[in-house]
């Protein structure tokens, strides 16, 4: 299984939104 991927801005979790994308490999993209 592909493993989750999750971003911490201090102590926000960054949730993938329309602009904000993880990608495979593990980036952050923000559109």
């Amino acid at each position: 299984p592909k493993p989750s991927v999750s971003w911490v801005k201090g102590e926000t979790i960054v949730k993938e939104t329309a602009r904000i994308a993880v990608l495979d490999s593990g980036n952050l993209r923000i559109h």
